[in-house]
């Protein structure tokens, strides 16, 4: 007699994982504890140098598979690698160093069902390092561009390319995932979960964000987020890549939203890279970067006169 096909989960939890020893414990733990039971956990190790992959084949829980790439390819690979390894109905997006609140699977997955979406995500409780209690909300730090958000909303292209949700956390539906062919460009190591939902919503899918914050996203000194100049850099990159690529009369305002959108991030490019010296007290930077930019001068004006010269003379220097 053969062997029964084996049950599919309900959620395969993808997690890719490098160099994070300290924090993917945590990660496995809130996965494996949701109320909803009928789960498998998907590790893919992109070549960690540290005792990542001993932590994640030493949890000692038949429902977490590990897989391991040759080399570091980035996080939009790995996702790649464990989607197709993904045996469950739902495909949830875990970083290896975040975690959940115990019912948070549940929860968006009845809102899912409730709306009929193919996509499910919630606001991110916000945990600086070193710490396990949030500091806020995503979407309260918004609060002012996003307007006040206490019911669920549906989130189209345009609505993705103007307001920006690409940090959220989706739940895919794996249906639309296999329907659709949609995975992440391993091309880009930033900026590559908003090209993703961007890209999954010019394919017709339904995006349900939750008013409610079920995720714990940790700001990690040594992440790519932390290093706000290479960040930015490669957000551009990957906003370009979309730009180039989308038919402008079949898409004219999302066009017109991400161009939009490059702008904003070329502004925050160029702050970053006045703070960064700053920062570092590389005075001389500072000043000849001010002087090609004698508005960025005027914003951190106070802070340079403290710590160098008078204001005036600043100013001076840069007008």
């Amino acid at each position: 007699m053969s062997n029964p096909t084996p049950k599919r989960p309900r959620v395969s939890v993808v997690i890719p994982a490098f160099n994070v020893e300290r924090y993917l414990g945590a990660a496995l733990a809130s996965a494996l504890e949701q109320t909803v039971e009928d789960v498998e956990v998907v590790v893919v190790d992109d070549g960690s140098t540290d005792g990542t992959v001993a932590v994640a084949r030493g949890h000692g829980d038949a429902r977490v598979r590990v897989f391991e790439n040759e080399r570091n390819q980035g996080p939009a690979r790995s996702r790649n690698v464990a989607i197709e390894q993904a045996r469950g109905e739902w495909i949830a997006i875990l970083d290896a160093d975040d975690w959940w609140k115990q019912d948070r699977l549940a929860r968006l997955l009845a809102l899912a069902e409730e709306r009929r979406a193919d996509i499910v995500c919630d606001d991110l409780l916000l945990v600086g390092e070193g710490s396990h209690e949030p500091e806020s909300t995503l979407f309260t730090v918004h609060a002012e561009r996003l307007g006040r958000i206490d019911t669920p909303f549906e989130v189209s292209a345009l609505k993705m390319a103007t307001d920006d949700f690409g940090i959220l956390k989706p739940l895919f539906r794996r249906e639309f995932l296999t329907a659709s062919g949609v995975r992440y460009n391993p091309a880009f190591r930033a900026g590559e979960d908003f090209e993703m939902l961007l890209r999954c919503l010019l394919a017709s899918a339904t995006m349900v964000v939750s008013h409610e914050a079920l995720y714990f996203y940790r700001a990690r000194r040594d992440s790519l987020i932390a290093s706000p100049v290479r960040c930015l850099s490669q957000i551009l990159e990957m906003t370009d890549a979309l730009i180039q690529d989308m038919d402008a009369k079949t898409h004219g305002e999302i066009v017109e939203a991400l161009e939009s959108y490059r702008r904003r991030k070329r502004d925050e490019l160029g702050d970053a890279r006045f703070r960064e010296p700053l920062h570092a007290g590389r005075w001389g930077e500072c000043l000849s970067l001010a002087v090609k930019n004698p508005a960025m001068l005027l914003r951190y004006a106070a802070v340079l006169g403290e710590r160098f010269l008078p204001v005036g003379v600043l100013l001076a220097i840069a007008v």
